[in-house]
């Protein structure tokens, strides 16, 4: 299924938002513009609690990678990457997993720019600037062929991409085919922020970033999706311990789990193609 959406918006367009970028500015970094910090803002009076919960989304990405380590992987493509800052998947595996391949995707010239500053030539992560929306198209580069052997077991890592995927099919599509390109064994990665509990809240989210352009499709949608639209993602995988579960409940390294935020969460965990 080729992506039915014509991005005329593809490219550097520093005038839209973009959802790397306002992530970016709300962990504190500096790689933004003023059209993505007015985008982050205009979240966080909507959603105060939007810091928290990208925080314990980047504690859930360290905790995810160290058990896909566990698990043997040893090869990775990172889908939707985002910039390459502290407690990014390449900084993960750098500091603990000698032998490590790593393709890092994104669409974003921006991203691509930093990313390939920072891997340099010829290491063990390089950066493929590619659109999720045709995984077969991404599969296939060079760059995937070159570092990923098709007979190894792959870490696939979705981490809070496909809710800018509005369209139900599409998203699925990206996860099936990304899955059939792997070999038995390989394990995604998959996170996503759901509407529940708070729908009314997550509503206006949803409204925001599709009216900036920061998500972007052929369809709309009205809320982000539900636990049980994700956990269908996640269908025929056998998942690791304990399931998709809110991030911060998702093998906790700390006694208590950290409380939930009231109004914007994510569902988290890993999935075996057996």
């Amino acid at each position: 299924m080729p992506s039915q959406w014509s991005d005329e918006d593809a490219g550097f367009r520093p005038e839209i938002p973009n959802e790397a970028r306002i992530l970016d500015y709300l962990r504190g970094g500096k790689d933004h513009f003023a059209v993505d910090r007015e985008a982050a803002e205009e979240a966080l009076r909507i959603a105060p609690e939007l810091r928290i919960a990208v925080q314990q989304s980047r504690r859930f990405l360290r905790r995810a990678v160290d058990a896909l380590v566990a698990e043997g992987m040893r090869q990775f493509i990172d889908v939707g990457c985002g910039l390459p800052t502290q407690g990014s998947v390449h900084r993960i595996l750098q500091e603990t997993t000698p032998g490590y391949r790593l393709v890092c995707v994104d669409k974003d010239p921006v991203v691509a720019a930093h990313a390939a500053s920072e891997f340099g030539i010829g290491g063990p992560s390089r950066i493929l600037l590619a659109d999720m929306r045709d995984p077969d198209v991404l599969m296939d580069d060079p760059v995937v062929t070159s570092m990923i052997d098709p007979d190894e077991p792959v870490g696939l890592i979705l981490h809070s991409v496909l809710a800018v995927v509005p369209e139900d099919d599409v998203a699925d599509h990206i996860v099936r085919r990304l899955l059939a390109r792997v070999p038995p064994g390989s394990h995604l990665l998959l996170t996503h922020a759901i509407s529940d509990p708070d729908p009314e809240t997550t509503a206006q989210l949803a409204a925001l970033y599709q009216d900036n352009k920061t998500v972007r499709g052929s369809r709309t949608r009205s809320n982000l999706r539900t636990a049980a639209e994700v956990e269908e993602l996640m269908r025929d995988l056998d998942l690791l311990p304990p399931g998709m579960v809110l991030l911060q409940q998702w093998r906790p390294d700390t006694p208590e789990p950290e409380p939930a935020p009231r109004s914007i969460r994510a569902l988290g965990g890993i999935g075996r193609k057996p």
